[in-house]
């Protein structure tokens, strides 16, 4: 790889770990004032927020990296041969550092306002109890959770995600001569996917979403037990954003490849 070509993959990179970081950050920023704060948004107006913060990332990355923001969606692209495998790595270290990095800046933001909350409920990190204000960051099970049915759950939204996504994406379509919509509508993809769902099981689509900011809980107090297993499921319920949306998008692209591309 000559210089031209590392400059171009490091200018690359550094829009992946940014744009993947700005989806969290705006998520993060929201939930936490939801939960911090006198200002409450439900899940309605968090799911906006979320599908925003994916449209304005794509309109920031997409002429540089081709926004993927998501280490399923680059694993995807380079197993049906559609992206550079020297360049898989180093999307995914940025992408996933990206996530990490931002809910630093996050936790930076709130840190007045979590030590206030921590000592008003006396909140001990490292405790079952403070995965109220870790949940801020990343997913945890939900009350009578089921890891099958979750699992199975993610697998099938992150499918039906990115055969939509590769038919908004598709050239020589509708919205070929207006490209400007096309952050518009995975956004909105987003927004929908959230409010169906969202609000009865942890849909995630993106590992980065959910790795990069488990790890940063891990070494600011949390510990291992962001990682541990739950004491209803065999396996740990962290491996659910992690391994599902990867199954899912690889399934829902091959699906989109073999049977409806045009």
């Amino acid at each position: 790889m000559n210089l031209c070509s590392k400059k171009k993959l490091l200018k690359q990179c550094f829009f992946e770990f940014f744009g993947t970081g700005l989806i969290v950050f705006i998520g993060f920023i929201f939930l936490g004032a939801s939960k911090l704060t006198n200002f409450h948004f439900n899940h309605y107006e968090m799911s906006f927020i979320w599908g925003l913060g994916v449209s304005i990332s794509i309109y920031f990355n997409f002429s540089i990296s081709g926004a993927h923001l998501n280490p399923a969606i680059t694993i995807f692209l380079w197993l049906s041969s559609q992206f550079n495998k020297k360049k898989v790595i180093p999307y995914l270290i940025s992408q996933i550092f990206g996530t990490f990095f931002f809910s630093i800046i996050v936790y930076i933001i709130y840190y007045k306002l979590l030590i206030t909350f921590e000592n008003k409920y006396n909140i001990i990190r490292g405790t079952k109890k403070s995965l109220e204000l870790a949940s801020i960051f990343c997913i945890f099970p939900k009350e009578n959770n089921n890891f099958i049915y979750d699992f199975i759950l993610e697998i099938i939204i992150s499918s039906l995600f990115i055969v939509l996504l590769m038919k908004i994406n598709e050239k020589n379509n509708f919205f070929q001569s207006y490209n400007f919509m096309r952050p518009i509508l995975i956004g909105i993809l987003v927004t929908l996917l959230n409010l169906s769902l969202g609000d009865c099981n942890n849909i995630t689509l993106n590992p980065a979403r959910d790795l990069g900011p488990r790890i940063f809980l891990s070494l600011f107090g949390w510990g291992k037990l962001v990682f541990i297993n739950d004491h209803k499921n065999i396996l740990p319920y962290f491996l659910i954003p992690e391994i599902a949306p990867i199954l899912g998008i690889n399934l829902g692209g091959w699906i989109y490849i073999i049977i409806l591309k045009r």
